[in-house]
């Protein structure tokens, strides 16, 4: 894809690639059944009720898959790759203290500041219990349209030259890079990558969040019947294949609800504009809607714009002006959220690192961790009372409501971060 038709947009700790040539609104794609194809749903349906969230994976189930915990497979029942041991888990110490480095493409957001934040915070932490030495090594580019997979690649090359004994990347793409990851893990540099599917990185250790399954199909649960409008994210990145390629799984549980998606790029302005155009076209209205990304904020604001009664929409990758509004609302308002911050992530992907290096071994090569669920019941939690809709803060907790040390324990053949961090 060349530059001319690709600009590079950045969410929470997601890499995203869009299609120019598409605009802010991708061409809407009906989700119809129709002769076999609606007997075989409506088969479907009547095993599970409307709500059911759909095991996609793995697709090697007889594999590492068997041998897990019942906690664990239904957690890894969302992932629909392939399960397999990491390259890592059996690998011995490396020698400290250690040097990491950090790649990341341009900050555009307030999770992607928070996890650089959150990293350097950590690496003082670690530093101060003599786990790393010098300086978080950091290659991001100050504007979006520096950051390319050639970018990355040739970062990651230096800081392997550079000595560094591990890397920390948020990806700007996912095949392109797999090549010199495996490159990197063949010279002993494990590449973390935060929150990307990409299993055919033998030697990368993904760590991804998968957060929105389970608020997906309870949404979907509260739906039931009607029309249902998906925001997806950027056209053709593989995050989106996925989180898409389940709520299509979910559906088939839901025959009553007929879909349509269009695409909101994963950012607020996009979501509103391409949201308020569908809208505007279509006078029959929208029952609910399935958004990942962090686009709540902009959904809620075209219905409003469109004079629109507010449907329910999925709270995937919340922020804290839409849990406010949610949290306002709560008395007529009911939905479902997975979220976490910056901050939030560093923890887990620094302390992943660190991990690997001890030589505590990774089990899996893909470390699949849920997000925190938000409901109604747990909102207060969440959400800071009072913050407008477009609030750029993100949601609130400590630094280990993702996964705690304990819970990082059930991915390592060894428990416990190196330093007690």
């Amino acid at each position: 894809m060349s530059k001319e038709t690709r600009r590079v947009m950045a969410r929470r700790g997601r890499f995203m690639i869009a299609v120019a040539a598409t605009g802010a609104v991708a061409a809407t794609m009906a989700l119809t059944t129709t002769g076999s194809a609606a007997a075989k749903t409506a088969t479907v349906a009547a095993t599970h009720a409307c709500g059911y969230s759909a095991p996609v994976g793995p697709t090697n189930p007889s594999g590492i898959y068997s041998t897990l915990s019942s906690a664990l497979k239904s957690v890894y029942s969302s992932d629909p790759g392939a399960l397999n041991a990491s390259p890592w888990a059996n690998s011995k110490p490396v020698k400290g203290p250690w040097k990491i480095g950090y790649i990341a493409f341009a900050i555009t957001n307030p999770y992607n500041q928070h996890e650089l934040d959150g990293l350097k915070t950590q690496f003082a932490k670690a530093k101060a219990k003599g786990l790393v030495t010098g300086s978080l090594l950091t290659n991001i580019p100050a504007t979006l349209a520096a950051s390319t997979p050639e970018q990355e690649i040739a970062a990651m090359q230096q800081m392997v030259r550079e000595g560094v004994n591990a890397i920390i990347m948020e990806p700007i793409a996912g095949a392109p890079l797999v090549p010199e990851i495996d490159a990197a893990g063949k010279a002993g540099v494990p590449v973390i990558l935060t929150d990307i599917p990409l299993p055919q990185a033998k030697y990368g250790v993904v760590v991804w969040s998968q957060n929105q399954y389970q608020a997906d199909a309870k949404t979907l649960g509260l739906v039931k019947k009607g029309n249902l409008l998906i925001v997806r994210g950027i056209a053709g990145n593989p995050n989106d294949v996925d989180l898409y390629q389940q709520k299509i799984d979910d559906l088939k549980y839901c025959p009553n609800i007929k879909a349509t998606s269009i695409y909101g790029d994963w950012d607020n302005a996009s979501a509103k504009t391409a949201v308020a155009q569908y809208l505007a076209a279509h006078p029959q209205g929208v029952s609910g809607v399935l958004q990942d990304g962090g686009m709540m904020a902009g959904v809620i604001e075209a219905f409003q714009a469109e004079g629109k009664p507010v449907p329910v929409i999925a709270d995937d990758e919340c922020y804290a002006g839409d849990l406010s509004w949610w949290l306002a609302h709560k008395s007529s308002y009911t939905t479902y959220g997975a979220c976490f911050n910056g901050y939030q992530g560093a923890y887990v992907f620094f302390n992943t690192a660190l991990r690997v290096l001890a030589g505590d071994g990774p089990k899996y090569q893909t470390l699949e961790i849920p997000a925190p669920q938000v409901t109604n019941s747990n909102l207060a939690k969440f959400a800071v009372p009072g913050l407008p809709l477009t609030s750029p803060n993100e949601v609130g907790g400590p630094t280990t409501a993702w996964c705690s040390d304990a819970c990082l324990n059930s991915y390592f053949n060894k428990p416990g971060t190196p330093g007690g961090l």
